[in-house]
């Protein structure tokens, strides 16, 4: 790829992930949980674990890199 193309690729996936984090931000907080009828309490749940999966992936791939190094 050349350096536009990388640089393309980079801001695309941040916008994305600051998309899906404010998305995950609002799930957690309980904005969608409002409607007991339809059972939406189950998505801040969903959230709350995608957060945790998201967070332990990330930890795993930063501590498999310091390990690389060494």
């Amino acid at each position: 790829m050349t350096t536009i193309g990388r640089f393309v690729n980079r801001v695309l996936l941040v916008m994305i992930g600051v998309i899906v984090g404010a998305f995950l931000f609002a799930v957690c907080q309980g904005i969608f949980a409002g409607y007991p009828q339809y059972h939406t309490d189950v998505l801040s749940l969903i959230g709350l674990l995608l957060v945790t999966v998201i967070g332990g992936v990330a930890w795993i791939i930063d501590q498999r890199r310091i390990d690389a190094e060494a």
